[in-house]
Order: structure tokens, then sequence, then C-alpha cells
């Protein structure tokens, strides 16, 4: 039975994430930062009831009545356990000082919601602070899978130039640290869980008008670098002992 709680946690939790960051710098390292965090729990739903199915000894694929089904009773469960979302001001409240909240707002998806925070800061290192609040206690599948949207940045400047770097953040780590102390999946239960990740989306994007002396984005589009990470890239990052092969970086010329 532990094991059943361990698996279906790990599901509600997984979801299909989209993660975007964006710095937008004026020369006088002021600026804003759009935060958006996607979750899309339809995969969930069906490697769910998949699961379930093999509980039950059943074998072969879904019926489209079975996952019909699935999806029916899933939307009566969410809808039970909703939760306040946070206010405006119940945020603004946990900003570091110099970080202003600019505009927040969430979308409920079919399956899932889309929430977007906008700030403004007086200067780029005062948004390691910032804090995203929780929907709800005691229950981890309405905390947010990223408190700290800006952890890890870092910003040093050295005769005519600067240079920022952050390490871009793995919304799955939430999981797998809930799950440190589980029983082991067996490897088609991981396998499952391990799929249900493969699809998560993680994009950072910087904005500045400077000369850019070095960087190891992605590709870039005007003033605008860009870094994109899936799950596959988040394992080799993990591997790797040097952090600005993976993560972000770049020095510009003042």
């Amino acid at each position: 039975m532990k094991r059943l709680i361990v698996v279906f946690s790990m599901l509600l939790l997984a979801g299909c994430f989209e993660v975007d960051q964006s710095i937008n710098l004026q020369k006088d390292l002021s600026g804003t930062a759009d935060f958006h965090l996607g979750v899309d729990l339809e995969p969930m739903i069906v490697v769910m009831a998949q699961f379930g199915r093999e509980m039950e000894g059943k074998t072969g694929p879904m019926t489209a009545a079975e996952l019909a089904k699935a999806k029916a009773e899933f939307k009566k469960s969410a809808k039970k356990s909703e939760s306040k979302e946070p206010s405006k001001a119940d945020i603004e409240k946990s900003l570091p000082e110099g970080v202003k909240l600019l505009s927040y707002g969430s979308k409920e998806r079919e399956f899932g919601m889309d929430t977007n925070f906008k700030f403004g800061f007086d200067k780029l290192s005062q948004l390691v602070g910032v804090k995203l609040p929780s929907k709800g206690q005691g229950d981890p599948t309405q905390k947010n899978v990223i408190d700290s949207p800006f952890e890890g940045l870092e910003l040093s400047e050295k005769g005519d130039t600067l240079t920022i770097r952050t390490k871009p953040q793995n919304p799955t780590e939430s999981v797998k640290e809930q799950a440190a102390d589980a029983p082991k999946l067996d490897a088609a239960t991981e396998k499952m869980v391990k799929d249900a990740f493969s699809k998560m989306r993680v994009s950072y994007r910087i904005t500045a008008p400077f000369t850019v002396v070095s960087h190891n984005a992605t590709r870039r589009e005007g003033n605008t670098l860009i870094w994109e990470y899936d799950m596959a890239a988040f394992e080799k990052m993990e591997k790797s002992k040097k952090l600005d092969d993976m993560g972000v970086r770049v020095t510009y010329r003042k």
C-alpha cells in the first residue's frame, strides 16, 4: 500500500512542466523579470489509468471509454481538492526589498494550470530573494515545484565587464526529493514516471543593452540570449562537474 501511495503522489506531482524565465536588464542593472510555470497533468492521467489497469491484472491498451472515465474521475477529484489561490497582496508581502510585483495571474487548463508572474527590480541581485507562496498547507500536490525561481542567480563585475550565471532549476527535483525515502519502484513503474517527465521544457532568457563578450546560450535573437533545457539536458548537467558547461552563463561589456 505504501508503494502505491508513493507512485500516485509522484504521478500527481509529475505532470508535463513548462518553465520560462525572462530577465530584461537596463543599463543601471534595474529591470523586469517574468516567470511562467505551466503544468499539464493529462499525460499523468493516462499513466495513472494504465497503472491502475495493470494492478487489476488487465493487459493491452486502454479503451476510449476507460480513458474517458479516468479523465472524468480526475476532474471530480481535482474539484474536491481545490484550494485558494494566493492573492497579489499575499505575494507582495513576501518579496525582498527592491522587488515589486507588477502583475500576477493564473489560468486553468482542462487538466492543469498556467501561472505568470512579472516582477520589477532595482538591482538584478535582489531577485535571488523572491519566493513564491504555495496554494495550501499539508498537501504536496498544492506546493510549487519551484519555490525560489531565481535561486542561484549570480552577478559579478570586473573592470568594464559583468558576468551573469545561474543554474536553471529542474522542476522534477522536488518530486525526486519527496520520493527519496520511499520504497524503490520496479523497472516498469520507474519507466512510466520517467516517460512522464520526458516532455518537460525549461527556458531562460536574458535581454540586455550591453555588448556580449561570451556566452553559452542555446541561441540568440537580437539582444536576447536564450537557454533551453529538457530532461536529457538536466541529466547531463547533473553528471557534469563544470556548471559553466551547462548552466546559464554570459559576460557583457558595459
